[in-house]
Formats: C-alpha cells, sequence, structure tokens
C-alpha cells in the first residue's frame, strides 16, 4: 500500500487517479475471497498445493542455494526429486510435481516466499498486487486511446469480478493474465503509442512471454495473431483516403491471415496443442476426481477440420456459460450473473443502432481488433477442452475485460474517421 500511495501520487490526471487505489483494494479483496474459498470451502487446492510445493523450495534454498537453483532451470524428475528433497526440506506435493506448468508455477511462488517469510496470505497479495499493476497500464493505456469513458473502461478492465476473483491468487491463471496485459501494454506503448522502447519494457515483454510459454504455451497463439491482425488495421488506415492501396493492403493482410492460419495448423505447435487439447479433454470427460457440473461438445474431433467445425459451439461456450441457472453455488454464482450480464449486453450491441456501423468502427481501432480477436481465440480453447465449468470459468476469466471492451465501447458514438494518434 505504500508502493500504490506513492505511485498514485504520481499520476497527474486527476480524472482517473480516483481509481487506482480503488483497483488495488479490489483485487487485493478478491484475492483473499479466492483463497478463503479454496482454503475453508474446498478444503485446499491447488493454490495452496502450489503453495507447499513453493515451501519445499524454499527450505531447499536455505539448505543449498545450489540444489535450489538446479531447480528453477530444470524440469521435474523423479531423480532430482529423490535427490534433493527429504524429511528436513519436505516434499512436494506428488501430482504439482508431476506437472511441469504446475511445478513451474511453485517456483515462481518460491521466490516470492522468500520475501514473505513463507506467508500464503502475503504471497496471494504479492500476486494480487502484480495483476492489479498490470490491469492499471492498460487501463492508462484505454484513457489515452480514448476508445472509451473513463469510467466504463474502469469497469471493464480494473472491476471485472470473476476476473479479479481466478486471476489475482497463487494460480497459472493469475501469471497468465498479468503476463497477456503486460505484453499487450509494452507492445502497444511502442507500437501505437510512440513512447521509447527500453531495455526495462522489453525486459518485461521478454519476462512474460517466458512465463506463458511454460505454463499455457498455445496462449502465445492467442496474443500473436491478433497483435498481428490489430497493426495490420492500423497499417491499413494509413492508405484510408487511397482506394487501391487500401485494397491491396486489406488483401494482403486477409491472405496472410489465412496463410498463417494454415500454416499453423500444419506446425508442430498446432498438432501438440491438438493433442493436448485431446488429452485435457478426454481426462476431464473419463476422470472421477474432477467433480462438478460438466458439458458437453457435439463435436470433439480434433483434426483441423472437426476443430473448424467446433469453433462456433466453443465459442459461445467459452464467452456465455454458465448461464444464471447453471450456477447457483458460491463459487460460480459470479460467473452466473455475468454470463447474464454479458447476453444483455450483446443483445444490444447486435440490435441497437446500426451493427456495420461498429463493426467497421471495430475494424479501425487496434485495441479493439485485438480485443475481439483475442477473445475469440481464448473463448474457442476454453469452451472446447474444459468439459468441467469449473475449468471453464477460469480458462476463459482473461478474455472477460477484452470483450467486454468491444462490446461496450464508447467509440460507437465518434466520428468514424479518427485521426491517428500519431499524425
Amino acid at each position: 500500500m505504500v508502493i500504490s500511495f506513492s505511485k498514485r501520487s504520481r499520476i497527474e490526471s486527476e480524472e482517473i487517479k480516483k481509481y487506482y487505489i480503488r483497483n488495488i483494494l479490489f483485487k487485493f479483496l478478491f484475492a483473499v475471497f479466492f483463497s478463503f474459498i479454496y482454503i475453508i470451502y474446498y478444503g485446499g487446492g491447488d493454490t495452496t498445493a502450489y503453495w507447499d510445493g513453493a515451501i519445499t523450495l524454499n527450505k531447499l534454498f536455505l539448505k543449498s542455494p545450489a540444489d535450489y537453483f538446479i531447480h528453477l532451470i530444470s524440469e521435474p524428475t523423479p531423480a532430482l526429486r529423490s535427490l534433493h528433497f527429504d524429511v528436513e526440506t519436505g516434499y512436494p506435493p506428488g501430482w504439482i510435481y508431476r506437472e511441469p506448468e504446475a511445478w513451474f508455477v511453485c517456483k515462481l511462488s518460491s521466490i516470492v516466499s522468500i520475501f514473505t517469510l513463507r506467508s500464503y496470505f502475503a504471497g496471494t497479495l504479492v500476486f494480487a498486487f502484480l495483476t492489479a499493476r498490470a490491469s492499471w497500464r492498460v487501463f492508462e493505456m484505454i484513457s489515452k486511446l480514448e476508445t472509451h469513458n473513463l469510467r466504463m473502461a474502469a469497469y471493464c478492465i480494473l472491476f471485472v469480478p470473476t476476473v479479479s476473483f481466478w486471476c489475482t491468487g497463487i494460480s497459472k491463471d493469475t501469471v497468465i493474465y498479468f503476463s497477456v496485459l503486460n505484453i499487450l501494454f509494452y507492445t502497444f506503448d511502442f507500437l501505437i503509442l510512440r513512447n521509447k522502447i527500453s531495455f526495462w519494457k522489453l525486459g518485461y515483454i521478454g519476462i512474460s512471454i517466458l512465463l506463458i510459454y511454460h505454463i499455457r504455451s498455445f496462449v502465445l497463439a492467442a496474443i500473436a495473431v491478433p497483435l498481428f491482425m490489430a497493426f495490420g488495421a492500423r497499417m491499413t488506415r494509413h492508405y484510408e483516403k487511397n482506394l487501391l492501396a487500401k485494397l491491396i493492403f486489406r488483401s494482403f493482410i486477409l491472405f496472410g491471415g489465412i496463410f498463417l492460419f494454415l500454416f499453423f495448423f500444419q506446425s508442430s505447435f498446432a498438432e501438440s496443442m491438438v493433442v493436448e487439447a485431446q488429452s485435457v479433454q478426454q481426462d476431464f470427460l473419463q476422470n472421477p476426481t474432477y467433480t462438478g457440473k460438466r458439458y458437453e461438445i457435439s463435436n470433439t474431433d480434433v483434426s483441423p477440420l472437426g476443430l473448424l467445425s467446433a469453433v462456433p459451439e466453443s465459442i459461445f461456450y467459452g464467452i456465455y456459460r454458465p448461464f444464471i441457472t447453471e450456477s447457483l453455488t458460491p463459487n460460480f454464482i459470479l460467473n452466473g450473473l455475468e454470463s447474464l450480464i454479458l447476453l444483455f449486453v450483446s443483445f444490444r450491441f447486435v440490435f441497437r443502432g446500426n451493427i456495420f456501423k461498429k463493426i467497421k468502427i471495430i475494424r479501425k481501432e487496434e485495441i479493439l481488433v485485438f480485443a475481439l480477436i483475442f477473445s475469440l481465440f481464448i473463448a474457442f480453447m476454453a469452451g472446447f477442452t474444459s468439459v468441467l465449468f469449473g475449468v471453464l470459468v477460469r480458462i476463459r476469466a482473461p478474455l472477460l475485460p477484452f470483450i467486454f471492451l468491444v462490446l461496450t465501447t464508447s467509440v460507437f458514438e465518434k466520428k468514424i474517421d479518427k485521426p491517428l494518434i500519431d499524425s
């Protein structure tokens, strides 16, 4: 809070300054709520298991810093586990250690645990603070791009309850979310807002890419594709008054996107992602340890054509489910209410005003192009692979601020011929 008040005092704009501390406290509140839900309602879970694994690494650091750093840079193996962990350090949870992505979160948490003296709640607040800072950067960027009025931008980026619930505690979702926001902000900060690039900014981007790669590598594709399309939209605006040049450039973007799409599905990365999706899907369907309400996708074929045919249904499920009637439990009630709001806002977006004008304006705003494509990509992956509502609401959480941005932008009330920021 000392850091937060210091940062707040340096914010020049009085209009946005009032949201800074509110954002921090909002994230802290939901991070603590998330922790209590898992400790009291579930009696433990992955978030406490991550911390248990982090504490074993913390104790290993005190026993042998060299062995600790070996684990930081190595993949988990039974040989390393038996070699370095003992009764003195404790043993990491087996089901966490066997999954490299989960063990990676333990490694990150172990660094935090050194500074928080192994306090789980203090560590939770550190993760919440990282999310709060990343979301604030994006909020400031939206205010400069002027696609939304400040209050609506704050609701979309800073104060979405389920995002603050699922993406502030000690979890994979938190690391993925603040990493995505950091990549988005620093990329747009340089290429759109035309601020100077620096070593530290490149470092933030590099670390964020590394974190996503080690936890959910498919999210990198979900970022890269919309960034390509967003900057393509920006370049197109340079040729707005030259019909031939605009047509040629848009054709290049369109066919370039199709080529990347086809190349992606033929790549080894896509193959591994499809295999992972199939494995996750079958695990959720057949493993009796996964409990809770389930849903089924009518087409579960993971071939390229099968994935294409499953896109509409998967995206709908990824954005709008669970419905309010499917989420009358303490841990899902907020998701049900937000789904209800999303349905209302979506109907309002489609049926109020000129939908074609709205689409045209979205195409001209780089941040909205990114938000729309990113949301659709994450929605598809969440809807297709989750099967359990409990998993769905976590994986789809990062898309909610972006889909709300698309559906609530106030730019629809402005002129279509909005000038370039750097023109």
